[in-house]
């Protein structure tokens, strides 16, 4: 068979079965855009949850800012992500105490760790504690210590911290206390 007498048979079938052909596709298409449109809906809907959570994240974190903005003994909270510990949000004492002699503000530290702004001996330290207190839950006290960038010598501090979990989060707080607590 020459080629030409293949393409005319395959031409009159084609006719033949244009409006089948036309009319399948179509419904193979019209089927595939109520999957992918169920789909789209359902992711819709998980995007709602997930900012109706995040609003009500932000309202608790703007709640907890405000109460320890003003309180006199430095404050702090991490969120453990990806196994770290995030800073979310330090208080103006603990920002003119550890984070200003430094020249840091108070947002370079937030959404950071410890690595970023303390002496790697430190922040291993915390790293450490804040994981020994994510897994135990219970309130604990440490005898910690930071460089002092003036005079290199190191710091000792008195701290506190506790755990709380919330929505799926592990959220770390700290309070550097002026005296120990026994």
């Amino acid at each position: 068979m020459k080629i030409s007498h293949i393409c005319k048979k395959i031409k009159r079938l084609f006719h033949k079965y244009k409006t089948l052909l036309t009319y399948s596709g179509l419904a193979f298409l019209t089927v595939s855009n109520f999957y992918l449109r169920k789909d789209v809906l359902s992711l819709e809907v998980e995007l709602q949850a997930i900012k109706s959570e995040n609003k009500a994240l932000i309202a608790d974190m703007v709640y907890f800012n405000r109460s320890f903005e003003d309180f006199p003994l430095p404050v702090w909270q991490k969120v453990k992500r990806d196994g770290q510990f995030v800073m979310q949000y330090v208080n103006k004492a603990y920002y003119q105490k550890y984070l200003e002699p430094r020249g840091y503000s108070r947002y370079d530290y937030m959404g950071s760790t410890d690595f970023d702004i303390y002496d790697y001996k430190t922040a291993s330290l915390f790293y450490a504690r804040d994981l020994t207190l994510a897994l135990d839950g219970d309130w604990k006290r440490f005898d910690e210590s930071i460089l002092d960038v003036q005079t290199y010598n190191r710091l000792k501090l008195d701290v506190i911290k506790w755990r709380i979990i919330e929505r799926k989060d592990t959220l770390i707080y700290g309070m550097v206390v002026p005296e120990k607590i026994n």
